[in-house]
C-alpha cells in the first residue's frame, strides 16, 4: 500500500474486511455512530505521497541511494504535465540531464532543493527558491535555468509521465530489467545465461535489504548486500552446465570481491 497504486476492487475488499473487523453492530463504520474509519483509498494516498516525499529527499538510507543511482542520472524521463509529482531539481524532465547535475553551483543556493515543479511555477512563472547574493556562477547557471524554462508551461489536469529510456517505456520490473541489460558492465564474454544471472542477484539481493529495513528494522550496509550477492552467485555457479559460464561467474566474483 507504500508503494503502489491499489485497484478500486482491491480497496473495496480492504474497506469490507476493516468493516467488519472494528465494527459488527447494525451500524457500519462507514455510517454514523460506527466508529468512523478512513478509507483504504486514503490511507493508499497517503501513503504514496510519503514515499514520493521520502523519494525527493536527499539520499540518506541504502534504499534511497540505489534508487537515486540508478535513476537519477536520466535513466528514468519524465514527460512533463502538472508537474506535481516530479522534482525539480533531481528528476530528469527538462535538458539532457537532471538539473542538479547541470547546474550544481545554483542548487546549493536553494533552500528547498526537494521541491517539486509544481511548486516552482507560481502564477504563470518559474519562481525558484534561492538564497540572495549568488556568486557569478550561480548567476550565470540561473539565467541559464531561466532561459530554457521559457517556454515551459504546466498543464494542471495532466499527470506527469514517468517512464524508462528514450521511449519513456512504462515504469516495469521487466523495463528496469532490460535496461540494466544493456549496461556496459559485461564483457562480450558474457552469455546471455550469466547476464542473466548477475542482475537476478543483484535485484534480489537489493529487495532483500530493503525488506530488511521495512520489515525488520534492519538496516544492512552496501557492503552486506554486496557480500550477499557475491555468495549468492558462487552458490548458483553450482548450477551452470557451461564451464566458461562458470569461470565467467568466478571471474566476476573475483572482480568485485574487495575482502
Amino acid at each position: 500500500m507504500c508503494s503502489t497504486l491499489l485497484h478500486k476492487g482491491t480497496i473495496e475488499a480492504i474497506d469490507a474486511r476493516r468493516r467488519a473487523f472494528i465494527w459488527t453492530g447494525d451500524i457500519t463504520c462507514s455510517g454514523g455512530g460506527g466508529g468512523q474509519c478512513k478509507a483504504a483509498w486514503e490511507l493508499n494516498k497517503g501513503l504514496l505521497s510519503k514515499f514520493v516525499d521520502k523519494l525527493l529527499q536527499a539520499p540518506t538510507t541504502n534504499w534511497q541511494k540505489w534508487f537515486h543511482l540508478m535513476y537519477g542520472d536520466g535513466c528514468t524521463k519524465v514527460h512533463l504535465g502538472s508537474g506535481q509529482f516530479t522534482s525539480f531539481w533531481f528528476d530528469h524532465w527538462i535538458g539532457p540531464q537532471p538539473l542538479a547535475d547541470l547546474f550544481p553551483a545554483l542548487l546549493s543556493f536553494c533552500p528547498r532543493p526537494n521541491i517539486t515543479v509544481a511548486h516552482a511555477y507560481l502564477q504563470d512563472q518559474w519562481i525558484i527558491p534561492l538564497h540572495p547574493r549568488l556568486t557569478s556562477v550561480a548567476s550565470s547557471q540561473l539565467s541559464a535555468i531561466l532561459l530554457a524554462l521559457a517556454n515551459v508551461a504546466l498543464l494542471p489536469h495532466v499527470p506527469d509521465r514517468r517512464g524508462i529510456g528514450v521511449d519513456l517505456q512504462p515504469f516495469s520490473s521487466r523495463g528496469f530489467y532490460l535496461e540494466l541489460w544493456d549496461l556496459p558492465y559485461f564483457s562480450d564474454e558474457a552469455s546471455p545465461r550469466t547476464r542473466s544471472t548477475i542482475i537476478t542477484a543483484v535485484l534480489w539481493n537489493v529487495w532483500k535489504a530493503r525488506n530488511s529495513v521495512v520489515f525488520s528494522s534492519l538496516f544492512p550496509t552496501a557492503a552486506d548486500t554486496r557480500l550477499a550477492i557475491l555468495q549468492d552467485l558462487r552458490l548458483w555457479s553450482i548450477r551452470m552446465r557451461s564451464p566458461s559460464d562458470k569461470a565467467y561467474l568466478h571471474e566476476w566474483c573475483s572482480t568485485f570481491d574487495v575482502n
